[in-house]
This record gives structure tokens, C-alpha cells and sequence, in this order.
């Protein structure tokens, strides 16, 4: 009765964490369901202790609450006083970033731009906290702006952190403390510090398994153990504190300490390590749980009793707990290994895989289908091989450099092997699983566990919502938020056809060595444009256009091509032979590259207006593109400028569009009032970067869209914008409202 009421409550808290800081309604529902569910209990002490259960996490999250918007502040200036701990430092290039405190005790996101290669040494090898006197700008984190993005503002806002500063770097003041945690963030720094010295991948390696950190120089290794389905091996969690828990308990009973004595220094050193280890959630539930089976040998808690307690005070503490994945894998798991009798080997590996599957699709869409069995070999050879070796390595390397050595040359290997593995054929992308489709899921899953005759209604679910996100009844065109770039989806109902337009991408400017900043393993087509295309069951593409050849629109093209099938690729007739273009290519690519004029046939109903003869591919060369779709009529003219808009006009006096795609970002070199006026435009979408160097969009075009009452939309005040249709016509949605912008402006 006790681990039945415990669950009860674990689930009440949860579900009204859900509902009130997750602002999932279906979360509203199955509190309803669950409450009645006690009530059929009959039994008054667990009806009332769920009431105080959710009366006490509702109160929690209204705290929460009303604590983001009393610490959200307005775009303005900032002039005050952060501290930071020594662990919180992480330098690219000329760029400091860090999680402060203000003198009033909140949290925000710093950003410093780095004045001299001696300050970023200095912040390289910082050990204590410091203070800081900043003079800089304050603003809202920008939030997902394109549908099914990763929503920074959400995420640090569930860490308490509701702000940004930016500023130039200052005089750094060591700060004396004598605070516990201090010394425990001092020691991680130290940690660090000493790690970096060590060979690649080992030093990333003792990083993630010992202190928690994630090293960006092995953040391309780590591509290939996402796509595997491993990457919980190499985050600290359960599996890796059971391992060095066993060496500790070994070395207690090596000095000939009881197992009392060794049980209590655990239940101490726990949470010691815990802000060690980076104090990250899923480490956090491993830790707790740990301190909860120790206190239940001494007072005997058992069965679901540490898991409920553990999932409680960890949702009163943080409401937002389940809302993230690795919180949502980690309860979800050991809840299935703890409430269920689990058979052992591979079965018991198949289960658990199945059961995390639904998570897993609403975070990530797509799993590989090798994922199984590498889980099943994996798990046993990195607990008993990888993690001792790279640890022990690690450790030991300023002793016995020349075992480190082997052991990273081995790591090395290892690594070439998970990558040839994540290349293999079978990646499955199946689309974002809705958050109560994904639970109904996971529990018709544990169903069949009791039940052999509901595997059919399993199967059915997941067949029915594979076809849902496989063959949408409407169509769309979308504009996507890329930055100062253009990227263009187009997909017809039924997923018939789907088409990209230009693929974004970075300008990068020369800078001197050390103010050098490392790009990261992915870039930002990966969390935007591709990751929307994934999430909507998305892997292929039947035409990729590109307009020409500036790196603003065609720089993401080697992502593209690497990760997704893209039957054509059009392109301005002349750029086929052009270096900047061919050099994106990858070399196993087999995509049909088409060069194109005004003559050559249209594809998926867009009709090629521009160029007229081969060219450059320069801005003057721009593919200009034409369609209809949902009943209104689309211009897609790229960056030409507003002489090519006009000869477009001579060649095609007819030419009418409900919709102008306006070129060059808004930029008053493109956009010609005759154009426009002559085509008839209603509705002009404008692609541009916040806080461009450019000044995209410029006063003159807005001015002029105003004139002819052209309503705008645009990426950089409303993110993402997408043209919705059917049969009978459509309508616009923008992910975000400028209101929800203009203080990340």
C-alpha cells in the first residue's frame, strides 16, 4: 500500500508540474483521471495527502512564476556587480560566456567579448570565484523562433535564469570564500583545468564521465553516439554512479571500514559529488536515489518508495523536471525497472528500448534501427572497458603518460567504430510524437508487458501516428527563421512534394588567431530548417533551388546534402562549374545538379522567371521562382536588385503575385515600388537576421510597403512564417509576435 500511495503522489506532482509550468492541458486531464483514481482507493489518508500534494507543487509553480516575471527585466542598459564561479567559464575564441549571480542574487546568462589574448588566458585559468563590475547590455534569451526549435529561453528560464548580459570583458577580482560549495566549484575547476592537458578523446572522455563537462572539442565524435542512441552512456547518470560508488565501497573496505561506516561517508560524499559532477538532473536522480536505498537499509524504505520520494522532492525543488528528456528517460526507466518483475539479457534490453522509444520520437523524431542491439552490447562493454580505462587514464596520466597514450589510441579507435556504425543505413525518421500520444504510448507499452493481446492495439497507435505526420491533409510554404539568410520550404498536401529554397548560411569574417571562435559540430540548418523537416517525418527532399552563390544562401549546402536525400538541385546556370559551389559538395553526393535559365522547364509547380541567360551567380543572376499555391500567387526573387525586377517585368508584363518574397532582405537596392505595384502584391515576407550588420530591413523598403498598404511579415521580428493550405485556400501563421521579440532585439 505504501509504494501504491507513493506512486500516487509522484504522479500527482508531476502532472501538475506538467500542467501549470509545462502548459500541457492534457496534463490537466490525467490529474483528473489519477485523482479519481484515488478516490476509488477509498482510503481518506492518500486522498488527502495527493490533494496537499498538488496543492503544495501548484504553489511551488506559481512561485516559479511569478519569480520569472519579477526578474525579467526589460532591453536596456546594465551596470552591476556578477560573480562567477571558476566551473562556470567557457571560452571560444574572443567570446567568454558563463552563468553569473547578481548582487541581488539572480541568475543570468553572461556574455563577454574577450579585449586581449592575456584576459583570455586568465579566464582560461581562473580557479576561484571572481567578481566582476559590468557595463553592458541587459535583455530577455531569445526563445525558439521556428517551430519544434530548441527553446533556449524555456530551458534557462527552468534553470531560474530569465536574462542575458552582454558587455566587454573587465578587470577580473578574486573573490576569498570560504563556503562549502565554493571549494566543491573550485575543485571542479581544478579538475578541469588539469584535464584539458590531456590527449583527445581522453581528456573529453574524463570530462563528461568525471566532473560532468562537455568538451567542444569532441563535440563532433559525439554526432555519431546521438544517432546510435547512446549518448546516455557518455552523460553522467545512474550507470556511471553505481561504477564509482563500487570503487569507492572497494576502497572503504581496502582500509577496513565497516559497511555501516562506508554506507554513512556515501550518504555525505552523495551530494558532495553531485555539484562536482555538474549538477545535472539526470545525476541528481541518480544521487538521490542512491541516498534514498542507503537511508532505506537504516529505516526500510523499499519497493517504489525511494523512486516516489526521489521524483517529489525533485519536482518540488524543480517543477519543470519531466519536462526535459534526460528527466523524462531517467524516472521513466528506473520506474520500469523498479515497479515491473524484468526479465535479464537481451529481453530485458528490448523492453526498456521499446519503452523509451515514445520519448525519445517526441524529442529527437527519428531512432536508428541498430540502436537495440548496440544498447545490448554496449552498456555492459562501456561500464566494464570504456569508463574504467578512460577514468583510470585519465587519473594516471601525468604518471604513466605512455598508458594514457594507449588508452586514447584505443578511445580513437572506439570512436571510428561508433561513427562507421552511425553511417550505416537504417536511421527510421518517424516525426515528433505529440506529449500525450507519447504517454498513451509508453503506458499501452507497459500494458503489453501484462497483457500479450494489447500489442495489436500498440502497434496500431504507432502506425496511426505515422501515417498522421507522414501524409498531412494541408500543404505549406514556409519561410524559415535562419538568420540573415534565406531558406524556403515548400510542401504540398499529402507530402507529394517537398522542396527547399536557398539554404541559409553564415558570413564569416577574418579575425586575428586568438580571437578565433571554433564552430560547432552543428550548425544552425541542423537546428532549424532540418530539424523542423525531421520533426515533421521529413527525410528526403525532391528539389533543393538554389538562387545564387552568395555563402548567405547557399552555405548550409553541405549540411543539406549530408543530411537529407535530395533528389535535384537547381542552380543558376553558370555557378553548375563555379569553385564556391562545387567545394560544398559532397563527394559521395548523387544528387542531379540542374543549371537553369528562364527556358528550362519548371518542377512542383514553380515556373523559372530569372535568369534569363548563364551568368555569375551573382545577385544580378538571382533564380526568381513562381507558384501557386492555395489560391494565391507567389514570387520568390532572391537578392536581384530592383533593375533585374524590372527586366522581369519587361519579359513578363502579365506577371501578378499575391505574395513577394522581397529580395535581398529587405534591402533598398531590391524591391522596386514599380514591381511591386505593377504585380499586385498584398503580402511582402521579408528574411533577415536580428541585429544585422546590414540594417535589414531598411526604412526606405518599409516605407514603401507601407505606401501600398503591402502587409509584412518578417523573420526577424516574428520568426518563423508559414503559409497553411488546402483545397480551398490558406492562411499565415507566425511562430512568434513582435511583442515577444523586440526585448532580444
Amino acid at each position: 500500500m505504501a509504494s501504491l500511495r507513493g506512486l500516487f503522489l509522484a504522479l500527482a506532482a508531476s502532472l501538475t508540474a506538467a500542467w501549470l509550468i509545462g502548459h500541457q492541458n492534457w496534463a490537466a486531464v490525467g490529474l483528473l483521471l489519477l485523482f479519481g483514481r484515488v478516490l476509488c482507493q477509498r482510503d481518506r489518508r492518500t486522498t488527502w495527502l495527493t490533494v496537499g500534494v498538488i496543492v503544495i507543487i501548484g504553489l511551488r509553480c506559481g512561485q516559479l512564476l511569478a519569480q520569472r516575471q519579477a526578474q525579467t527585466q526589460p532591453a536596456g542598459d546594465f551596470t552591476g556587480q556578477l560573480t562567477v564561479q571558476p566551473d562556470a567559464w567557457r571560452i571560444n575564441g574572443d567570446l567568454a560566456s558563463a552563468v553569473a549571480v547578481t548582487e541581488s542574487g539572480s541568475k543570468v546568462q553572461l556574455f563577454l567579448t574577450l579585449q586581449s589574448q592575456d584576459q583570455q588566458r586568465q579566464l582560461q585559468e581562473v580557479t576561484t570565484p571572481v567578481k566582476l563590475n559590468v557595463t553592458g547590455k541587459v535583455e530577455q534569451i531569445l526563445p525558439a523562433t521556428n517551430t519544434n526549435e530548441f527553446d533556449r529561453r524555456a530551458y534557462q528560464a527552468n534553470r531560474g535564469i530569465y536574462n542575458q548580459v552582454t558587455g566587454k570583458a573587465p578587470v577580473l577580482v578574486a573573490q576569498a570564500s570560504h563556503r562549502l560549495t565554493d571549494f566543491l566549484h573550485q575543485l571542479r575547476a581544478n579538475f578541469s583545468h588539469h584535464m584539458a592537458n590531456l590527449p583527445q578523446p581522453l581528456a573529453g572522455y574524463c570530462r563528461r564521465l568525471l566532473i560532468g563537462e562537455q568538451d567542444p572539442a569532441t563535440a563532433s565524435e559525439m554526432v555519431a553516439v546521438k544517432q546510435l542512441g547512446i549518448i546516455h552512456l557518455f552523460c553522467l547518470s545512474g550507470l556511471h554512479l553505481v561504477v564509482l560508488c563500487g570503487v569507492v565501497r572497494g576502497l572503504f573496505a581496502r582500509l577496513g571500514l565497516t559497511k555501516e561506516t562506508s554506507r554513512g561517508l556515501l550518504l555525505i560524499l552523495l551530494p558532495l559529488y553531485w555539484v562536482v559532477g555538474g549538477g545535472s538532473v539526470s545525476l541528481g536522480r541518480a544521487s538521490m536515489m542512491m541516498e534514498l536505498q542507503l537511508l532505506g537499509q537504516l529505516v526500510g524504505l523499499r519497493g517504489m518508495l525511494p523512486w516516489a520520494i526521489s521524483l517529489l522532492i525533485q519536482t518540488l525543488i524543480s517543477p519543470s523536471i519531466l519536462l526535459s528528456m534526460g528527466g523524462q528517460l531517467s524516472y521513466l526507466l528506473s520506474f520500469c525497472l523498479t515497479w515491473f518483475e524484468q526479465p535479464s539479457g537481451l529481453k530485458q534490453i528490448l523492453r526498456l528500448s521499446l519503452v523509451s522509444l515514445p520519448p525519445l520520437l517526441h524529442s529527437v523524431y527519428q531512432f536508428h534501427s541498430l540502436s537495440l542491439v548496440i544498447n545490448y552490447l554496449m552498456i555492459p562493454f562501456f561500464s566494464l572497458i570504456i569508463m574504467p580505462l578512460a577514468i583510470g587514464g585519465g587519473i594516471l596520466y601525468p604518471l604513466f603518460p605512455g598508458l594514457g597514450a594507449v588508452v586514447n589510441a584505443g578511445l580513437i579507435l572506439f570512436h571510428r567504430g561508433l561513427a562507421a556504425l552511425a553511417n550505416l543505413p537504417g536511421t527510421i525518421t518517424f516525426g515528433k510524437v505529440p506529449a500525450w500520444v507519447a504517454v498513451s504510448l509508453v503506458l499501452l507499452t507497459m500494458v503489453t508487458w501484462e497483457k500479450r493481446g494489447a500489442v495489436k492495439w500498440l502497434v496500431l497507435g504507432y502506425v496511426v501516428t505515422f501515417v498522421w505526420l507522414h501524409f498531412p491533409l494541408q500543404g505549406e510554404v514556409t519561410f524559415v527563421d535562419i538568420g540573415q539568410g534565406d531558406c524556403i520550404i515548400i510542401r504540398e498536401p499529402f507530402n507529394r512534394r517537398v522542396m527547399m529554397i536557398d539554404t541559409g548560411g553564415k558570413l564569416n569574417f577574418q579575425t586575428e588567431g586568438w580571437k578565433k571562435r571554433t564552430n560547432s559540430a552543428t550548425d544552425k540548418a541542423t537546428s532549424t530548417s532540418l530539424n523542423y523537416l525531421k520533426s515533421e517525418g521529413i527525410d528526403h527532399l525532391d528539389a533543393v533551388w538554389l538562387s545564387h552563390s552568395d555563402a548567405d544562401h547557399i552555405g548550409y549546402l553541405p549540411t543539406v546534402l549530408t543530411s537529407m536525400r535530395v533528389e535535384r538541385l537547381y542552380v543558376p546556370a553558370g555557378m553548375e562549374k563555379m569553385t564556391k559551389f562545387t567545394k560544398r559538395l559532397p563527394s559521395n553526393t548523387r544528387t542531379q545538379i540542374i543549371p537553369i535559365t528562364s527556358q528550362a522547364p519548371g518542377f512542383g509547380g514553380l515556373t523559372i522567371l530569372h535568369p534569363f541567360t548563364p551568368g555569375e551567380a551573382t545577385n544580378d543572376d538571382s533564380v526568381v521562382l513562381a507558384g501557386e499555391f492555395g489560391g494565391k500567387r507567389f514570387v520568390l526573387t532572391g537578392d536581384l536588385p530592383q533593375a533585374g525586377e524590372l527586366a522581369v517585368l519587361a519579359h513578363y508584363p502579365n506577371l501578378r503575385a499575391t505574395v513577394v518574397k522581397l529580395g535581398h532582405h529587405g534591402s533598398k537596392t531590391s524591391s522596386s515600388p514599380t514591381f511591386l505595384k505593377q504585380v499586385g502584391a498584398r503580402v511582402g515576407i521579408i528574411s533577415a537576421g536580428r541585429n544585422n550588420r546590414y540594417g535589414h530591413p531598411n526604412q526606405e523598403t518599409l516605407t514603401t510597403l507601407a505606401q501600398l498598404h503591402i502587409q509584412t511579415y518578417s523573420t526577424q521580428t516574428q520568426g518563423m512564417i508559414t503559409y497553411r493550405y488546402n483545397s480551398r485556400g490558406g492562411h499565415f501563421i507566425t511562430h512568434n509576435t513582435p511583442e515577444q521579440l523586440q526585448l532580444s532585439n
